[in-house]
């Protein structure tokens, strides 16, 4: 589901029951109280968009390590709100993702069906199988699983 327009102001929306538990080897993690459907909308969330100007600013930082290129012909950076930096990586994920550069925003919708209580991932490559094993590598992290 893209995010509505409703009286000249965006909607965005989350599932409710979502929240952060602790993943052995990955920091917080985004898990579901309950059952969630093939096709369901999980969370549509709002983008905050870096300058290019100011991309060299949160390389410095922690912040880098949730970024992504909102435009990478641009260098322009971005930074997704509510849940939305928080999905762990998974080669084979049970989540995707959709960037709607247009309305700054990010919609995840569960590409499988995800029982209650179980961790929500996401391919930070974009691409269902895409091995993103080496940007982890690159900045001292283990893969997990």
């Amino acid at each position: 589901m893209a995010v509505r327009m409703m009286g000249g102001l965006y909607i965005f929306r989350r599932m409710s029951k979502l929240y952060l538990k602790e993943v052995k080897g990955k920091g917080r993690g985004v898990f579901c109280s309950r059952d969630i459907a093939v096709g369901d909308t999980i969370e549509v969330c709002p983008l905050i968009v870096v300058p290019a100007d100011s991309g060299a600013a949160i390389d410095e930082t922690k912040l880098a390590d949730y970024s992504f290129y909102f435009n990478k012909e641009e260098r322009t950076l971005s930074l997704v709100m509510g849940f939305g930096s928080m999905y762990n990586y998974a080669r084979y994920p049970n989540t995707i993702y959709e960037l709607d550069r247009e309305r700054r925003a990010m919609t995840y919708t569960a590409f499988q069906d995800i029982p209650a209580h179980t961790e929500i991932t996401i391919n930070y490559g974009g691409e269902y199988g895409y091995d993103y094993g080496k940007w982890f590598v690159d900045r001292g992290f283990v893969v997990i699983g």
